[in-house]
């Protein structure tokens, strides 16, 4: 799919487009008006050798030189000819009645009629040449007089390309000047949208806090106060969520617990025959009440279980402590020693969130470790922040398969009797605290040992 252009290319495109259109026309309307310019030029210095032609007929007929008109004539245009070397020149004069005075008599074909004492111009193509004519009448003591002057055309051509490049030069470098004011007016235009684009990326997933509008132009204040609308709206939404799951939490807690009791009473006054079956049906109530504590715990350590504000000093060492109170009697049952290893120290987070945690690590060590072995329960310094870590003595995991046992719902093969989901709910409430979860072999290659890295203390 191809991606949309974005505000910026498309702010460029609007502003530079019109732009070069105008610049264009611009550029073409100055080649065209100097163009002009200069042949007006030309031709006005064309018309000055008819003029002087017409002067020099006159002087000759006042001097009585008729017999010499065309030889003067020509003098006077191989003169002129010097002064302009790179065009040829040629003349053609001749009377009312279309005889000869002087000059080119090929050219009689070009001459146009004119008004007295005034130049009339024309282009003409003679010899694969472009020519360009003057046809002047003049009334002289010889009478009416028609005065043809033709020039080449190419020190024109050249003019009309020097012009061509003097007028592309500035108007290249003006298009370019303001094609780089133009972005250079967009990417300040664009910095506010910007910077804000880069607070948004720069914040964590799960904070749904409001976007500034602190500095944005006028025009972008409403979109981030839409935004910040639908943000308010999901935070209400996440909360509402975490209400009704801690009320389904402890709403679930007390019958499930009341129907473990009234088993275990069943049971113990049941018949031998149904003890069995009734004992069975205990084990499944209890692995159904823990799944249904995992999962409801699971889905309250999301995105909005607890803000950044509401992170409070949380001793381990204390955590630890109270965990034993909590699994001291399952671990008996199990034939399991608890032991501690705790050092003093605290991190910012959620007491109840890292009790979850806790709670989870410590049953599935007790869960896999066998009778006659230990779980070593630990905390304490590492570096700038703390370590909490939970060891047992089981068959422990695969490295290959230490990534997956993350994922929710995943068991590994041939277990049963979990839900796949103590190590998800671990994992998640480390990423609500930045810290790191860790997977490893415990102390001589034997075991998992369990760590949760916290980046500082509290």
């Amino acid at each position: 799919m191809r991606a949309a252009p974005t505000l910026r290319r498309r702010l460029a495109h609007l502003l530079a487009w019109p732009l070069l259109a105008v610049l264009a026309l611009g550029a073409v309307y100055d080649y065209v008006q100097a163009l002009r310019r200069a042949q007006d030029d030309q031709d006005l210095a064309l018309a000055r050798v008819a003029i002087a032609l017409a002067s020099r007929l006159d002087v000759d007929a006042d001097d009585g030189l008729q017999d010499d008109f065309g030889l003067h004539l020509s003098r006077t245009v191989a003169a002129m000819q010097r002064a302009e070397p790179r065009d040829r020149l040629a003349f053609f004069v001749r009377r009312a009645d279309g005889s000869a005075v002087g000059g080119d008599a090929g050219l009689a074909k070009w001459i146009q009629a004119s008004p007295a004492d005034r130049a009339v111009f024309a282009d003409a193509t003679a010899g694969g040449e472009a020519w360009r004519v003057a046809s002047y009448a003049h009334e002289s003591s010889l009478g009416p007089l028609q005065i043809l002057v033709a020039e080449t055309t190419h020190r024109r051509e050249r003019l009309a390309r020097r012009l061509m490049l003097d007028t592309l030069v500035p108007n290249v470098m003006l298009v370019m000047l303001a094609l780089g004011g133009v972005l250079a007016g967009v990417r300040v235009a664009m910095q506010p949208l910007e910077r804000v684009s880069r607070r948004i990326a720069a914040r964590d997933a799960d904070d749904l806090g409001p976007v500034p509008v602190e500095g944005l132009p006028g025009e972008l204040t409403p979109f981030a106060g839409t935004i910040n609308q639908l943000l308010d709206r999901v935070r209400q939404s996440a909360a509402h969520e975490q209400a009704f799951l801690s009320n389904a939490a402890h709403q679930l807690r007390t019958p499930l617990a009341g129907i473990q009791t009234q088993l275990e009473l069943a049971e113990g006054e049941a018949p031998p025959a149904l003890r069995e079956r009734l004992g069975a049906v205990r084990a499944a109530l209890r692995r159904l009440a823990r799944s249904t504590h995992q999962m409801l715990a699971l889905a309250r350590s999301g995105p909005q279980a607890v803000q950044a504000d509401e992170l409070e000093p949380v001793d381990l060492a204390s955590l630890l402590e109270a965990a034993a109170d909590d699994w001291l009697d399952t671990a008996l049952a199990a034939g399991v020693e608890l032991q501690f290893d705790a050092q003093p120290v605290k991190v910012r987070g959620s007491p109840w969130l890292l009790r979850e945690a806790l709670a989870n690590l410590v049953h599935n060590a007790l869960d896999h470790a066998p009778r006659g072995s230990t779980v070593l329960l630990g905390c304490g310094p590492a570096g700038e922040g703390a370590r909490l870590t939970v060891e047992d003595q089981g068959p422990g995991i695969p490295a290959d398969e230490r990534a997956r046992v993350l994922e929710r719902f995943y068991q590994r093969p041939g277990r049963q009797g979990g839900s796949g989901l103590g190590l998800s709910i671990v994992n998640e409430v480390a990423r609500r605290h930045g810290a790191a979860l860790s997977l490893a072999d415990g102390a001589d290659g034997r075991g998992l040992r369990v760590s949760l890295d916290f980046p500082s203390r509290g």
